[in-house]
């Protein structure tokens, strides 16, 4: 009885873990009508891991179709600007004339700052002997806003971090638990 009882337990603090909301703070330029904007560019998000950047910002280009939004084709920026420089120094005057010729009004930049797991092992006693296993902890943090093409302005701004534990957990599978969290808070409108 007392092993099922501990058994039952560890499940309960995993699946406990494992539902655990995000923690996502996020903020508004006050007085911003989203209404007005139609084309969005989405800047592949910096990270360690250049295909991990590139996937998030796809993530974040295909929630905003989905939602009535014009996603500029990155082919197409890379002619007009350096993500790389954007990334690092923000919009000059330059890539903003550039992005505005283009039809772009808002840009999306930001950036992957924690991605990764850790795995610890269990042994839960039962009635045939313990029983072991693995988990991982897994953790992912990110941010990005969205910047006026107009006037450089920041028009909203998120951040997010989260951490979850399960047999078969991976950290993407905690970046995109952040991701549509995050997603629910933006408050662009189809125009």
């Amino acid at each position: 009885m007392r092993n099922a009882f501990l058994n039952l337990l560890l499940i309960a603090i995993l699946f406990i873990t494992g539902c655990a909301t995000p923690q996502i703070l996020t903020h508004t330029k006050p007085g911003t009508d989203f209404s007005q904007y139609r084309k969005i560019a989405v800047i592949t998000l910096a990270s360690n891991n250049q295909s991990l950047g590139q996937e998030v910002s796809d993530f974040i280009a295909l929630n905003l179709m989905k939602r009535g939004f014009d996603i500029a084709e990155r082919s197409q920026l890379r002619a007009v600007i350096d993500e790389n420089v954007i990334i690092d120094a923000g919009l000059t005057e330059k890539d903003r004339s550039s992005l505005r010729l283009k039809g772009v009004d808002i840009i999306i930049v930001g950036s992957v700052t924690r991605y990764d797991c850790e795995q610890s092992r269990f042994i839960v006693p039962s009635a045939y002997g313990p029983i072991g296993g693995a988990t991982n902890l897994c953790h992912a943090s990110m941010s990005f806003k969205m910047v006026s093409v107009q006037n450089g302005d920041v028009l909203w701004a998120g951040q997010g971090s989260h951490s979850l534990k399960g047999r078969s957990m991976t950290a993407g599978k905690v970046l995109q638990r952040i991701l549509e969290e995050m997603e629910k808070q933006i408050p662009l409108k189809k125009p």
